[in-house]
């Protein structure tokens, strides 16, 4: 069973639902999620976003990525 149809399966959703979703948060977010990396900062976005002690999630992507290595 592939990670789409098992994370369906998970959500009670079909797989091409589940699938339309995470293209449309890479449309929004501008975001490719089959890169490691940016998967990284949207869980960090979101992670930072459910700490109410913690920065709001935008400028915790930006402090992440100011303190990395160069823009891609």
């Amino acid at each position: 069973m592939s990670s789409w149809a098992r994370t369906a399966e998970a959500l009670h959703l079909h797989v091409n639902t589940v699938h339309y979703r995470i293209q449309r948060i890479e449309h929004f977010t501008g975001r490719d999620l089959s890169r490691l990396r940016d998967r990284l900062d949207l869980w960090a976005a979101l992670l930072c976003r459910t700490d109410p002690s913690g920065p709001p999630a935008a400028t915790a992507v930006r402090r992440a990525r100011s303190s990395t290595s160069p823009a891609r």
